[in-house]
């Protein structure tokens, strides 16, 4: 009985030092802090042959990236007036030179209002912006994509881009 209390409060001592040294230990750390404003990194563009909703023969790109915002207002309310987040600048390349191509319709994005349960505040994550395509014949051989994202606060991300995408790369 003398050597069962022995190991009952042992086993005790070392639970409550353990406790307690893993509380100051945590303790020592902050949270990383970030800025306010947004960072992304582009992490892939993917490329599929095939048919858009005509029927008509297209290359539909898809343009994936994560991002950070140290205040984590990223995405606007579905119930106020619509702003974008995300906003695209396509480029052919000519010559070895960037050239801005004068698109129709802009290529902007509305991101919904994340929730975020971050204790810090901190949002990150990944998007994907979806048919990014290309109909053929082509104009040109080789693209390339620059793009950024605003939060709420209007606060402008990094530009950051795909790289060359050689579009004849993808056909069979």
């Amino acid at each position: 009985m003398k050597n069962l209390i022995y190991i009952i409060r042992k086993i005790t001592y070392i639970g409550l030092v353990s406790f307690l040294f893993s509380f100051l230990f945590h303790s020592c750390f902050k949270p990383q802090s970030y800025p306010k404003e947004p960072k992304i990194e582009f992490i892939d563009f993917i490329i599929k042959d095939t048919l858009d909703i005509l029927q008509n023969r297209v290359l539909n790109g898809s343009l994936h990236f994560y991002f950070i915002d140290g205040d984590g207002d990223i995405g606007f309310d579905t119930t106020s007036p619509k702003k974008n987040t995300i906003f695209l600048q396509k480029y052919r390349i000519e010559n070895q030179a960037e050239v801005l191509i004068d698109l129709q319709v802009a290529l902007e994005y509305f991101v919904p209002k994340f929730k975020n349960t971050n204790q810090n505040g901190v949002l990150q994550g990944e998007m994907i912006v979806r048919d990014l395509n290309e109909t053929f014949p082509f104009d040109y051989d080789t693209i390339l994509y620059k793009f950024y994202i605003k939060d709420r606060a209007g606060h402008k991300s990094n530009i950051a881009n795909t790289g060359h995408i050689i579009l004849n790369n993808y056909l069979p």
